[in-house]
C-alpha cells in the first residue's frame, strides 16, 4: 500500500516549484493567483508597540513627561486634546501602516461628578451642588432656594420672559421668592482638568413637590458648547506651560 503521507508532500513540493506562491514586482510582493495571475499586494504583519503608553491624570503630570523627555520620544510630537477629558501625546509621523504611536495620556476621573436631569431629595442635591460647582453669586441662590425648603411645600414658578421666580409656601405663609434668569442659571461646575481654567455654562433649575416630603430638585442642562470651550481652555494652558511642543485641539 502507497505511503499517502510522503505521496502528499512530493505532491505539494512539485506544485510550489512549479508556481510560486509570490512575485515581486518594483520591490513589492504579490500574491499569485492559481491562473498565475498577480493578486493582492503581500503585507508583513504590522508589529506591534513595544513601549506602553504612560497613564497620568493630571495635566501637570503630561506636562512633566513632555519637559522630562520621556522614552527620549522624537520631535516631531504634539499634545492632541482629544475631548473635554482626555489629552494624548501623539507621534505626529505615522508609521507605514498609517498608525501615529501614543507615548502618553492624561485622562481626567470625576470622581464626584453631579447628576445632571435628574430630580434628588434636596439635601442629596445641596450636598452633590457645593462639590461640584464653583461658588458665584447665581450658586449662592441656588443654596438659599435649598435651605428654605421644608415638608410639605408647594412649589410655584412664574416666568414672565425674562426672569422666573421661585416661591415655596406652607399651607397659608409664604416664604421670600427667588429671582433666576429665565433663560437659564449660569453656573460653573467643575467638569473637566482642575489646571484649566472651568467653563460657564446654563442650567434649568426645576423642583417637584412632594406630598409630606422636601420638594425634589434637579438641574437641566440647556448649553452643549461648554465641551468645546472647556477643550480651548485645555489647550490654552498647555500652550501656556509646554511651549517646547504643539498643540491641537
Amino acid at each position: 500500500m502507497p505511503d499517502l503521507t510522503k505521496w502528499s508532500e512530493w505532491l505539494l513540493t512539485k506544485l510550489k516549484d512549479a508556481r510560486p506562491v509570490t512575485h515581486n514586482v518594483a520591490g513589492q510582493d504579490y500574491a499569485v493567483r492559481s491562473d498565475g495571475t498577480l493578486g493582492e499586494p503581500v503585507r508583513q504583519l504590522a508589529p506591534q508597540w513595544t513601549k506602553p503608553v504612560f497613564a497620568v491624570q493630571t495635566l501637570t503630570g503630561i506636562a512633566d513627561l513632555v519637559k522630562a523627555q520621556m522614552d527620549e520620544f522624537p520631535e516631531k510630537t504634539a499634545l492632541h486634546v482629544v475631548d473635554y477629558l482626555t489629552v494624548e501625546l501623539v507621534s505626529l509621523m505615522a508609521d507605514d501602516y498609517g498608525r501615529r504611536h501614543v507615548y502618553a495620556r492624561a485622562k481626567h476621573v470625576e470622581g464626584c461628578s453631579f447628576k445632571f436631569n435628574e430630580f434628588a431629595e434636596a439635601e442629596d442635591f445641596l450636598i452633590a451642588f457645593r462639590r461640584s460647582f464653583l461658588f458665584t453669586e447665581d450658586a449662592l441662590k441656588v443654596q438659599q432656594l435649598c435651605s428654605q425648603l421644608e415638608s410639605g411645600m408647594q412649589v410655584t414658578l412664574a416666568d414672565d420672559g425674562v426672569s422666573q421666580q421661585l416661591e415655596v409656601k406652607t399651607g397659608t405663609s409664604s416664604r421670600a421668592a427667588v429671582q433666576l434668569p429665565a433663560e437659564g442659571i449660569p453656573l460653573i461646575p467643575w467638569r473637566t482638568f482642575r489646571e484649566a481654567a472651568p467653563v460657564e455654562s446654563k442650567f434649568l433649575l426645576r423642583l417637584r413637590g412632594v406630598k409630606d416630603g422636601l420638594p425634589r430638585l434637579a438641574l437641566f442642562e440647556i448649553d452643549q458648547v461648554w465641551k468645546m470651550h472647556s477643550m480651548a481652555a485645555i489647550a490654552n494652558w498647555l500652550r501656556q506651560n509646554v511651549s517646547q511642543i504643539a498643540v491641537i485641539a
